[in-house]
């Protein structure tokens, strides 16, 4: 597990999962971007190890090889990679819940930011001990940008969802930058209809993609 000594004395960790598959410019900067406006002490990236709502292909090693080349590259030292899930996802399946319990073991009376797409929140009431989450975490919501017909289609339901749990005493913080919108599962389907994603997917990353022959069927 990657891990720093130091963080063992910070006050806001934020925490970043996801299948990372492939690790992508928006990753970045979400992450970035949470760090800088909620002064976050470092980022905890959670590559999922077997997620109990979807199946992962690729993996959990060669999803790993490319998060530590991204990371290594960009050189921003609050990036952490935790590894928690991947270490557990052989003997069961990976639950949010189970992971925030192991780190606020490690890191006791630390405040968790918890990153989460617009995809993700809206599906938050499916995870397990969903209640349990909002009273531990802060959700730090990230909204893709969309044209503005589809906009104003998800704005209503977003909100819906948002208020809904916040009666619940969930606390979201929605911040105002929206990442550039890229999704994993467009850059896999550039690279089976061999399509060059440059300009969203790290050189290095990209380079390990084709000489692993990932993504390719």
């Amino acid at each position: 597990m990657v891990s720093n000594n130091f963080e063992k004395t910070i006050g806001n960790i934020g925490l970043f999962g996801g299948g990372f598959d492939p690790v992508h410019r928006a990753h970045i900067q979400m992450a970035k971007i949470a760090a800088d406006q909620l002064r976050l002490d470092s980022v905890r990236w959670i590559p999922a190890g077997n997620p109990a709502h979807k199946e992962i292909d690729t993996s959990v090693q060669h999803r790993l090889n490319m998060l530590q080349i991204a990371l290594k590259n960009l050189k921003d030292e609050r990036m952490v990679i935790d590894q928690r899930e991947l270490c557990n996802s052989i003997s069961k399946p990976s639950y949010t819940c189970e992971t925030i319990k192991s780190l606020m073991n490690d890191f006791p009376k630390k405040r968790f930011f918890w990153i989460l797409g617009e995809d993700q929140l809206l599906k938050f009431k499916s995870w397990k001990n969903w209640k349990w989450l909002l009273r531990n975490l802060v959700i730090v919501l990230f909204r893709r940008p969309e044209d503005n017909i589809r906009k104003r289609k998800s704005f209503s339901y977003l909100n819906e969802t948002m208020k809904s749990l916040e009666e619940y005493g969930g606390k979201i913080m929605m911040l105002d930058v929206s990442p550039d919108n890229v999704s994993s599962s467009c850059i896999r389907d550039f690279i089976r209809k061999r399509q060059e994603p440059l300009d969203v997917l790290d050189k290095e990353v990209y380079e390990y993609v084709k000489k692993n022959n990932l993504y390719s069927e």
